[in-house]
């Protein structure tokens, strides 16, 4: 070796020695790797400690499954009681150094297990009709007084065994849902587990793919039982082979059902899209009574022509879709309120829009619901009843896009048990939700959407809902991770938002929104909803949707701009006051929201391919200063002349000294 040789190689040993001690001496540790709780505990605690070299200050930051990253301590040497510990998920805590504490030095893991739990030998059976399946059923906890009790297909529950651990080789098992479920103490003060056991025909059916656009053709393959594709006019037609070929022209839904015995076992569904997809906005109107009391014969009639301008801006933003969420607690009269959501469902389908109802059965996850909780299963029982009051006024309209069996279900283990999957599985066949209208949304799609399909199993869902806020890079994995999932599922981004109570917040709300639209994009998300389309006009408002609003009572945000820039046809309608723009056959639906003062219409110029032109002028509406002003499309409706090819929009100011227009919107249906 070279005298250079030789350099180097004491130049980097001595390199080695001088950094290996420092890199040795970045230590974090946890007191425990494995915390198991109390019952009733929703949460543990772990003792982190951490030390490093060279006394340079470092951060500890916290990275939970399904959310970002976030800084916990900043010091040099020091230690911490973290009370957060979720039974079934793992919490690292990450000691970061160096420029900008962008490098890890070292990490240290702990998780959280509930003081018991359930297995089976197998949650899925395929069965003969009227046959019974086997499964080995086990139990382990570190409690005396632990029971396991069952219930099928929503019967009262039974108690099945008791103590601390136990094995059970069960022979009755039959179709339908049957649900274990593992309490502490003899009088079930604690929930500790559930399992779901399913069992069905084992006849499957799927789609090649979850979604098409029009005009192609889809590719639908099943095994057992006879196969039937649901025409548009209701009618069936048998299919044979195991396979078939289904055309994609006409509604927007294309249903395969699978029938043994005259009876529904299974379904397939497709989803059809426009060039551009779907999309549209979670709605709640602008009144005090906001949430389902403004469905209320009291209140309908005073909400309904503002309700029918809601929709008017939707439909000419470009929206197509319109998120409805009902709530057990505020259904004082089911009957009415159904009756009047039918009235409604009536106006969005005049527009060109469709409904998802969400059902958010927030008593579920209140431990308070029932006096006697022996009587869950029950409860999923009156929760169906409850849902189906208003499924049933709504069919016959036509306009539900599907129907979502539990808004976003949170069945952690940890935070509560996991409950939730076991009672969307057991509502399922109890709704009057049709096949091919089913679906579910998930809040926290990383740890919840794995035991909600493990539970779903046999019981295809149609649509699977993602919710994302403030935290976009989320959806890069929590999207492709749920339709691994859920692989025969149309999944679909149905709430996002960010508060904006405040002119820079708006400015933020905007890029937020535009980063959004570009990441679902990216992902090919067929549709996507926005939260939502009111700023809360109640005082004091709602916390918890505060500023998440497009419109003001006033004016319109920034964002809406965003939103209907890239969903209707004009291409910066957030600026415009006028806008030329190419159209195809069919009616032309605009709209503009302004302030100022007179009166203002829109000019509506049709020209064709040899320049000649046909002027419009719309009906004129008063604006002024105070208030949200907005032209509404319906009298502003145009059917374009044969031969049109492009259109040109203008806002026409009218005795008016002042005239500001927010956002000028067009679509074509």
């Amino acid at each position: 070796m070279s005298i250079w040789g030789k350099a180097l190689v004491l130049a980097f040993a001595l390199v080695a020695t001088l950094v290996a001690p420092a890199h040795a001496s970045n230590q974090i540790t946890v007191s425990a790797q494995e915390v198991t709780l109390a019952p009733g505990q929703s949460s543990g605690s772990v003792d982190v400690t951490w030390r490093t070299g060279g006394n340079q200050v470092v951060q500890i930051w916290i990275r939970e499954p399904g959310k970002a990253a976030k800084l916990w301590r900043q010091d040099v040497n020091g230690s911490a009681s973290w009370p957060y510990l979720y039974a079934g998920t793992t919490t690292t805590f990450e000691l970061r150094g160096g420029p900008n504490f962008a490098t890890i030095l070292a990490t240290a893991n702990s998780r959280a297990k509930l003081p018991g739990q359930l297995s089976a030998s197998r949650t899925h059976l395929a069965l003969a009709p009227g046959a019974t399946g086997e499964i080995d059923l086990n139990w382990v906890t570190t409690l005396s007084d632990a029971q396991v009790w069952v219930s099928h297909n929503g019967n009262p529950q039974k108690l099945y065994a008791q103590g601390p651990s136990g094995k059970g080789h069960i022979t009755w098992i039959s179709r339908g849902t049957t649900v274990f479920t593992l309490w502490s103490g003899t009088t079930q003060e604690h929930l500790l587990d559930t399992l779901v056991v399913t069992a069905d025909s084992g006849a499957t059916a799927t789609f090649d793919k979850p979604t098409v656009k029009a005009g192609e053709t889809a590719t639908v393959r099943w095994s057992g039982g006879e196969a039937r594709l649901v025409n548009d006019d209701g009618s069936e037609t048998v299919l044979s082979g195991g396979s078939a070929a289904v055309g994609t022209q006409g509604a927007d839904r294309k249903v395969v059902r699978i029938y043994e015995g005259g009876q529904v076992v299974s379904h397939a569904s497709l989803t059809i899209l426009g060039n551009n997809g779907w999309a549209g906005f979670n709605y709640l109107p602008e009144h005090e009574k906001r949430y389902q009391e403004y469905l209320e014969d009291t209140t309908w009639p005073q909400v309904r022509d503002q309700v029918s301008k809601d929709f008017d801006v939707m439909a000419s933003a470009g929206g197509t879709i319109a998120r409805i969420v009902l709530w057990p607690e505020k259904s004082t009269n089911a009957a009415a309120q159904a009756r009047n959501l039918a009235d409604l469902g009536t106006i969005a389908k005049q527009r060109g829009i469709r409904l998802v109802i969400a059902f958010a059965n927030s008593w579920l996850t209140n431990p308070n619901w029932q006096s006697d909780r022996t009587k869950w299963a029950e409860f999923a029982i009156t929760s169906a009843d409850w849902m189906n009051t208003y499924i049933a006024a709504l069919e016959p309209t036509d306009s539900v896009l599907y129907y979502d069996l539990q808004n976003e279900t949170s069945g952690v283990r940890g935070r509560q048990p996991n409950i939730q999957s076991a009672y969307v599985a057991m509502v399922y066949d109890r709704t009057a939700a049709p096949r091919g209208k089913r679906g579910i949304s998930v809040m926290h799609a990383s740890t919840d959407g794995a035991d909600l399909a493990e539970a779903l199993v046999g019981k295809p869902m149609d649509f699977v809902d993602v919710h994302a806020y403030s935290n976009l890079d989320l959806l890069d994995s929590a999207v492709p991770g749920t339709r691994q999932k859920f692989p025969a599922s149309t999944v679909i981004v149905g709430e996002f938002g960010k508060s904006a109570p405040d002119a820079q917040k708006e400015r933020e709300q905007a890029d937020y929104t535009r980063q959004t639209l570009q990441t679902v994009q990216n992902l090919q998300v067929p549709l996507v909803m926005a939260w939502e389309l009111y700023d809360d006009p109640r005082t004091p408002p709602h916390p918890n949707s505060i500023a998440f609003g497009q419109l003001t009572k006033d004016r319109a945000k920034p964002a809406f701009g965003v939103l209907c820039s890239r969903w209707s046809l004009v291409a910066d309608c957030g600026t415009a006051r006028e806008a030329t723009i190419k159209v195809r056959p069919g009616t032309l639906v605009t709209n503009a929201i302004m302030r100022g003062n007179g009166t203002a219409r829109l000019v509506i110029t049709e020209f064709d391919q040899n320049g000649r032109e046909t002027t419009t002028l719309t009906e004129p509406v008063e604006i002024g200063a105070a208030g949200l002003n907005y032209l509404r499309h319906k009298p502003s409706d145009v059917r374009l002349q044969a031969g049109t090819t492009s259109v040109r929009i203008a806002v026409q100011a009218e005795n008016s000294t002042l005239l500001q227009v927010d956002a000028l919107t067009a679509s074509i249906r």
